[in-house]
């Protein structure tokens, strides 16, 4: 029932119960607020195909680390595959319910949009499988 199953971070299919009702996320892209927004946007901007696949999940006082591997599609313009790269993910939790996700991504994102226009160049390297 847990990350590693529903892959939230590219499904949207989060399990509310594990959120605060004030929870707020940031990566280097976006910033928003409640979990449904999350999850609903979670869902509209990865395909099908995407995949979350979990690296390393740690405990750290009031935060939770996540290193995370993510490949697929996106549904941007007329949809494109992404080279795979890996996500760093901190939760700071209060009360037992996450209140903030930050995501960090491993390249910078010109590499990741250079990546969907042109496939073929050796940037950025695809981050290797699980």
């Amino acid at each position: 029932r847990g990350l590693r199953e529903r892959e939230w971070f590219v499904t949207g299919k989060v399990l509310p119960e594990y959120f605060s009702d004030d929870f707020k996320f940031e990566d280097p892209d976006v910033s928003l607020t409640g979990i449904q927004n999350y999850a609903e946007g979670v869902a509209r901007l990865f395909g099908e195909d995407a995949r979350c696949e979990v690296i390393a999940c740690a405990p750290r006082g009031e935060e939770i680390a996540v290193d995370w591997r993510l490949s697929g599609s996106v549904r941007v313009g007329p949809g494109a595959t992404i080279k795979p790269y890996v996500v760093h993910t901190t939760f700071r939790v209060r009360d037992g319910l996450v209140v903030f996700q930050e995501d960090a991504f491993s390249i910078p994102g010109w590499q990741i949009l250079l990546g969907v226009l042109l496939p073929g160049l050796p940037i950025p390297e695809p981050a290797p499988p699980v």
